[in-house]
């Protein structure tokens, strides 16, 4: 379940109107990172982003949550949150709170301080607390005041009075104070915890022998791509001969949108395939084109993904471009041969001139950018020729 929905916007691209930045929600894994920074076009050339748009489960950290931050430490503290229970959510809320405006290690470190508080969901307000004080005996000077006596008392005051003395605060789920105000540290803003290792892998498959029972039948994970020794030791151990004896039930990627494409009847030794193809590009730094090709083929069937990775050289990639504006303007710049601050730009409209030539072009729009087919002979192994295909510019 998501803690933290955010949207980044790289800081120098935050003017354009075409770029949306990314999406993120957190918790998530190092591979949806990636993608978001990606698809953000944050890298080491231009590192400074700014998150604009926080989602919490819990509302009031909207507020509190930093425009700058470290995408990796706030994904810290969702796994944080993400792991505490009932009380300790609404205790959290409370020492943040009395807290007043922590910085982001202060509320990791605060997940770690949460022993020590006590939450009254019946108490919402003064009067409230101070009449669960009385109702359960914790006033000893109440203690031989007869019942009928009670009924005088003024439980806001009472409240109030514990309140103040216990330095105790009222959040929307009830009131939570501190018997140990200390704050145990345990982030230092440099030790970020690091996730189980469990990568080196484009598809993980939990594969089982295809039958009417499946629940009944034994299973084993399987990463791709896998060398041939390692197919046979899981087809061994789950007790059939061949792949196509198999099904999964369960697929990971570190590809984010591969997640749920594919079906559990699909072709094992085509994912093979397809997982030995993605290693090879995850090695030649061409994952966001990858990426920006299979949106620009709208492509969720296994072969023409086989199909697309095989031809990366055929798609001309430009992730700095993120509109008919830009691409209007860098054609025209390019054709014209002025410097970008020519007079002759300044009344030009870029924009509608960019979307008839990204449409003549064949110039498409992604996440990660503008791409399109460039005059390369496509080669189809895997998928029949679609008709009319459309070259490019770019």
């Amino acid at each position: 379940m998501s803690e933290i929905k955010i949207t980044i916007l790289r800081d120098d691209l935050y003017d354009n109107s075409a770029y949306i930045g990314a999406h993120l929600c957190l918790p998530a894994t190092n591979a949806e990172i990636q993608d978001a920074l990606e698809k953000a076009r944050i890298d080491d050339e231009h590192p400074d982003f700014t998150v604009v748009d926080y989602a919490c489960g819990q509302d009031y950290l909207n507020e509190l949550l930093p425009k700058k931050a470290s995408l990796y430490e706030l994904d810290y503290l969702a796994r944080r949150l993400s792991g505490l229970n009932k009380v300790e959510k609404a205790a959290f809320e409370g020492v943040a709170k009395i807290e007043k405006a922590p910085n982001l290690p202060k509320l990791i470190n605060l997940t770690y301080s949460l022993a020590h508080c006590h939450v009254v969901f019946e108490a919402r307000n003064d009067e409230q607390l101070g009449k669960f004080y009385v109702d359960n005996g914790f006033i000893t000077e109440l203690e031989e005041v007869p019942e009928k006596v009670l009924q005088y008392i003024d439980y806001k005051k009472v409240g109030r009075i514990h309140r103040e003395a216990e330095k105790g605060v009222f959040t929307k789920t009830g009131y939570v104070v501190q018997s140990e105000p200390d704050i145990k540290v345990v982030y230092d803003s440099t030790n970020i915890p690091k996730l189980d290792d469990d990568s080196g892998y484009v598809f993980k498959l939990y594969l089982i022998e295809g039958c009417f029972e499946p629940e009944k039948a034994k299973g084993v994970w399987l990463k791709l791509p896998a060398l041939e020794a390692e197919i046979a030791s899981a087809l061994s151990e789950i007790g059939v001969s061949s792949l196509f004896d198999c099904v999964f039930t369960h697929c990971e990627s570190s590809m984010p949108c591969f997640e749920d494409v594919f079906s559990e009847s699909e072709d094992l030794e085509m994912l093979n395939i397809l997982s030995n193809a993605i290693s090879r590009i995850i090695d030649s730094n061409m994952v966001t084109k990858y990426k920006a090709a299979l949106q620009y083929e709208y492509c969720t069937d296994l072969d023409l993904a086989i199909d697309i990775a095989q031809n990366l050289d055929c798609y001309s990639f430009c992730p700095s471009l993120s509109s008919p504006e830009d691409y209007g303007r860098q054609v025209l710049l390019k054709a014209s041969g002025f410097p970008p601050d020519d007079m002759a730009f300044k009344l030009l409209d870029f924009r509608r001139y960019g979307e008839a030539k990204m449409k003549e072009d064949g110039v498409k729009s992604t996440d990660y950018g503008l791409i399109c087919r460039n005059g390369k002979e496509f080669v189809f192994e895997f998928c029949t020729r679609p008709q009319g295909q459309q070259m490019g510019g770019m």
